[in-house]
């Protein structure tokens, strides 16, 4: 029988419950004062090829979140408070939404986005894809802990 290494590709891509104490357990990634996510299914951790999911956690005050999103779709699932984003085309034109508890939001590639604080405590559940093969490699000490996660 081979002995288990978490670390070889593929050891950790099968079929399992991720449970809410370990969602909660996952270290945070901070985008702003106030804003903060846990990524609990990506390449890094989990071998996941197509996406990540994550929660997102908000303060009702916290500080306006910008990203522009070229090459990924993305979904937002609110599951308390209110999820308050801008949105802008290539264009200039500009739309905002608001959802609240039970509604999902689609983003798709190809805006520019902004998460605005609320006024509410906000927790929202999140899935991107597709993700790259690499990895988060623009946050290469997040990326180091999801990897150093593997059991």
């Amino acid at each position: 029988m081979t002995k288990y290494d978490p670390q070889a590709a593929g050891a950790r891509r099968f079929p399992r419950v991720i449970s809410p104490d370990e969602i909660e357990s996952m270290p945070r990634l901070r985008f702003a004062p106030g804003i903060d996510t846990a990524i609990f299914l990506s390449q890094e951790r989990d071998d996941a090829r197509h996406f990540r999911q994550g929660y997102c956690y908000q303060e009702p005050d916290h500080t306006p979140y910008h990203w522009d999103q070229a090459n990924f779709d993305e979904t937002h699932y609110c599951l308390k408070g209110r999820i308050r984003l801008k949105v802008e085309d290539a264009a200039g034109r500009v739309v905002h939404l608001e959802a609240g508890p039970g509604e999902h939001i689609y983003l798709p590639g190809g805006y520019k986005y902004t998460l605005e604080p609320s006024g509410e405590q906000t927790a929202f559940f999140w899935t991107s894809g597709p993700s790259p093969r690499y990895g988060l490699v623009e946050l290469p000490e997040y990326s180091a802990t999801l990897k150093s996660l593997r059991k």
